[in-house]
């Protein structure tokens, strides 16, 4: 009886510190709301207002019945780092692009030695990592104070390489490999001759539903895409209390990732309302209305199983001249503050790819920045969310409200 009353005893024990440890674990991963200064705040604003231009942008020279997937985060990362290097127009150009003219050169590099950690640790249960680089021909000479704010601010790995096409393609597709997780392996064919320096940004995001779906619970079902052929696709399914927004055009909901510091915000157009035209239309107040507008509902979300990969080069280049970059893509850009090299922006390519499946989301992004020498619906109380058309989404950091990823899937 003694050995029995000792035995249950221990498990109690047992039971009580293993529950502690499973609390405190718990507890040590509460989101907790990440801390700016009010430029920083602004900023991470602006951020926003750059990806919804450049989706709207890109969106209407891309094909109609082509799935986009990008990061506008990282890409703006990349850019302003080349920025930092800008002097005079070419400088005031490329801050207006980027939709940070109103901000000091001080604000904008605190920004992002600010925001690059603490996007990363907001969550110990999703995997956020940023990763930035800067390469430069051994012929070339840097300037120390460049150097110097790529390292401090932006975290950037600084190094030197023979820009000989194999090798240095080779260098920089294995950089980008490690930096996302095998996501993204291939870059660049080749490193042209004349390229002097190169600057790139990778995102890696991995990260598992709050509540994952179950797979018991998929169901196949007709996807229509964009161009009105069908396509028969895995639908997941979940019932659950939901934050919905309803508006004229379109239906939004969010889908929290580990301790709800991301989400995933789905924007599903009504029917007959083409998608392209929800996206011509976002802005910084249709998001706010997307992402925080919803009130709670009894939900049936049906949302496929997808998986999506973008590249984008010229098309890259040509958006980003209608958003008003363009001396730094010409002769006469200036960008001494690299330098004295003379150097010009010859290429942009931006790679993104992204897994949506039962368990979470992972997804990558890479933006490599080549430069060369110059010589309203009626309520209802219970919602069925069928996303069995072309949609929008986006993943973004709740408590600045950063967009780091954003795709539409327009077909399958």
């Amino acid at each position: 009886m003694f050995t029995l009353t000792l035995l249950a005893a221990i498990m109690m024990l047992t039971n009580n510190s293993s529950n502690k440890i499973d609390r405190s674990q718990k507890d040590d991963n509460v989101r907790k709301n990440i801390e700016l200064t009010e430029a920083q705040k602004a900023i991470s604003r602006t951020s926003n207002e750059f990806t919804f231009d450049f989706m709207k942008i890109l969106a209407s020279k891309e094909d109609k019945n082509v799935n986009m997937f990008a990061s506008p985060f990282s890409l703006q990362t990349a850019l302003a780092m080349t920025a930092e290097g800008a002097v005079g127009d070419t400088k005031d150009e490329m801050l207006k692009a980027l939709k940070l003219s109103d901000f000091n050169q001080a604000d904008i590099a605190g920004f992002y030695k600010a925001i690059i950690p603490a996007l990363e640790k907001v969550d110990k249960t999703t995997v956020m990592e940023i990763a930035n680089s800067f390469w430069s021909k051994e012929s070339i000479e840097i300037k120390k104070d460049y150097a110097a704010i790529l390292k401090d601010n932006y975290y950037a790995e600084c190094e030197k390489l023979d820009f000989d096409k194999k090798a240095a393609a080779k260098a920089i597709n294995a950089w980008c490999n490690k930096k996302t997780h095998g996501m993204i392996n291939h870059v660049v064919d080749e490193v042209s001759e004349e390229q002097m320096v190169a600057l790139i940004n990778a995102i890696y995001f991995n990260g598992e539903w709050s509540d994952p779906f179950r797979e018991r619970s998929n169901y196949d079902s007709e996807f229509t895409n964009h161009d009105g052929s069908t396509k028969t696709v895995t639908l997941m399914r979940r019932d659950d209390d939901m934050d919905v927004y309803l508006g004229e055009e379109a239906r939004s909901l969010s889908l929290p990732y580990g301790n709800h510091a991301y989400v995933m915000t789905i924007i599903l157009p009504e029917k007959g309302v083409d998608v392209d035209d929800v996206v011509a239309k976002l802005d910084t107040e249709t998001w706010r209305k997307y992402r925080y507008g919803g009130r709670d509902y009894e939900v049936t979300l049906s949302l496929p199983k997808f998986e999506t990969e973008y590249t984008a080069s010229d098309l890259c280049i040509k958006t980003l001249k209608d958003m008003g970059l363009q001396k730094a893509f010409t002769r006469s850009a200036n960008f001494t503050g690299i330098s004295k090299t003379t150097l010009f922006i010859s290429q942009v390519i931006h790679k993104a790819r992204v897994k949506v499946n039962e368990k979470g989301t992972e997804a990558a992004a890479v933006s490599y920045i080549g430069m060369e020498l110059t010589s309203s619906i009626p309520r209802q109380e219970h919602i069925v969310f069928k996303v069995d058309r072309p949609f929008i989404y986006a993943i973004s950091e709740v408590s600045t409200g950063a967009i780091v990823f954003m795709g539409v899937q327009k077909k399958f």
